[in-house]
């Protein structure tokens, strides 16, 4: 099974890059039937934003989980992730297993982004995981992470796995509204 990983950054890796290497690694040793692939932005067009391509989307739409990572920025996700979830169609995140994980500079952002992130994932109809993975960027500024941070990621990335194994590939509730009232006008 698979584990997609978005890196949500328009910048070169940096701490939650490295909060990703952490969490892959966490897969790769508790869940051996399990394979991570990190997707990146292709392009970036300055600091703010990168451009995605359609590989990226169809990568997303394979993968059995997926994780969707972002820096907090100015109080939110930012416009690189935001791209390639708009272009997203409704079938890539459907009844799928969907973890948030940020990283900030300060402790008081801890819900801001993920707030956004689970409004957006509801209209999809993704099965978002029940809790996010949060991180002040201190955490990961030097090679030796503490023990208590590893812990948080694993247990984040065990709940994707348990959640993508309990379901089996099988559609999880009812269709989202996006969905039913799309076809219901056509």
């Amino acid at each position: 099974m698979k584990l997609a990983i978005v890196y949500g950054s328009p910048t070169p890796p940096g701490k939650l890059a490295r909060a990703l290497d952490l969490a892959e690694a966490a897969v790769r040793e508790r869940h051996p039937g399990w394979s991570t692939e990190r997707i990146a932005p292709r392009t970036s067009v300055g600091p703010v934003v990168a451009t995605w391509d359609d590989e990226a989307v169809e990568r997303i739409g394979a993968a059995d989980a997926v994780v969707l990572a972002s820096p907090v920025y100015r109080g939110s996700i930012t416009g690189t992730l935001k791209l390639l979830i708009d272009m997203l169609p409704n079938e890539a995140l459907r009844s799928k297993p969907t973890g948030v994980l940020t990283v900030a500079a300060a402790p008081q952002h801890f819900l801001s982004a993920e707030r956004h992130l689970r409004d957006v994932l509801a209209w999809f109809g993704a099965l978002t995981a029940p809790n996010s993975a949060f991180f002040v960027d201190t955490a990961f500024r030097t090679p030796d992470v503490d023990p208590a941070v590893l812990a948080e990621l694993a247990e984040f990335t065990d709940q994707l796995v348990t959640l993508a194994e309990s379901l089996g590939g099988r559609g999880f509730g009812p269709d989202p509204l996006t969905v039913r009232f799309s076809a219901s006008r056509a």
